[in-house]
């Protein structure tokens, strides 16, 4: 017979193994998403066309899902916020798509591995938050390796460079993001909270589809693959991710998904030189570990500042 204490140990594992299985498995689409991108944009479609794929995509996904979740009413003062982050959700996945017209998708996966020292930084802006001389050392540091990144180890080429300067926007359009709906992902359901987000979003892409053109070469090909790899763009690292996120980090921790999240740029990595996208730089893996040593400097600088908070108990 299983005690009080064993079956809450029994419930602990099963937490901690299906949150670590649901965050591996979004650091696995979320590093094949870049090479995916890339394989599209743009020899078969547009930028904005696959930006709308994912945005329209996932409405009507989530829309449908949410058709078998319990209904909450979003209170009357975050509608403004649920519009706010929709703006920068729009501007995080278009300006993205379009980082991959002349960007590395390796160099891509790496600069937005910066974002959450962007998002510190936000909040320290918006939010006057205290930012200790530990963390700030931490983010030069980081923003040392992501400008490694941008300048291409010394050799700028200046169609890479604006695609690299795409990604830096994409990462603090979604640092922008994250701190917007921050509030508001406490309150609401994931489901509940996103299929507004995402048809707010929706809303305010509609006039990207004036750039549509029939002659795009995915529309004038009868090949299938372009569709399926389009087809797993929008249900993978667009909706799956967005709704297995909030539950990974409720089962495990933001630490533990952070953890993850520096194998995104190793998962673009191998997939993009295997399927000869992209070839190999010393300064990627260099800056990749000098912007995750940032972070960890930063995460170390906050949870030193969370535990110091804490009273003792004496």
């Amino acid at each position: 017979m299983n005690t009080p204490s064993s079956s809450t140990q029994k419930s602990r594992v099963s937490a901690m193994i299906w949150g670590n299985i649901l965050a591996l498995s979004a650091a696995i689409c979320w590093g094949l998403n870049d090479p995916a991108n890339k394989a599209l944009i743009p020899d078969w479609i547009s930028a904005s066309g696959v930006a709308l794929a994912r945005i329209f995509g996932a409405t009507v996904i989530i829309w449908i899902l949410s058709l078998f979740v319990k209904k909450e009413k979003i209170q009357h003062g975050d509608w403004k916020l649920l519009w706010a982050s929709a703006l920068m959700m729009l501007g995080f996945v278009y300006v993205f798509s379009l980082a991959f017209n002349t960007a590395s998708p390796i160099d891509i996966a790496i600069i937005l591995t910066f974002q959450p020292i962007l998002v510190v930084v936000i909040n320290a802006i918006f939010k006057h938050e205290h930012v200790s001389l530990l963390e700030v050392i931490g983010m030069v540091v980081a923003l040392g390796g992501a400008i490694m990144v941008i300048l291409s180890g010394g050799k700028v080429d200046s169609g890479r460079l604006i695609g690299d300067f795409f990604a830096v926007v994409c990462a603090i359009t979604y640092a922008i993001y994250l701190v917007i709906l921050e509030g508001p992902s406490k309150r609401y359901g994931t489901i509940s909270l996103m299929k507004w987000v995402f048809l707010f979003t929706a809303i305010l892409a509609s006039p990207l589809i004036f750039t549509i053109h029939p002659d795009m070469p995915i529309f004038t090909h009868a090949k299938v693959m372009p569709w399926l790899i389009l087809g797993f763009i929008v249900l993978f690292p667009t909706v799956y991710c967005y709704l297995v996120t909030p539950p990974a980090i409720k089962l495990v921790g933001s630490e533990v998904l952070a953890f993850y999240q520096y194998l995104v740029p190793v998962i673009t990595t191998v997939v993009a030189i295997a399927a000869k996208m992209d070839s190999f730089h010393w300064y990627q893996p260099v800056s990749f570990v000098i912007i995750v040593a940032g972070v960890i400097l930063v995460n170390y600088a906050k949870a030193k500042a969370v535990k110091s908070a804490i009273p003792s108990k004496n």
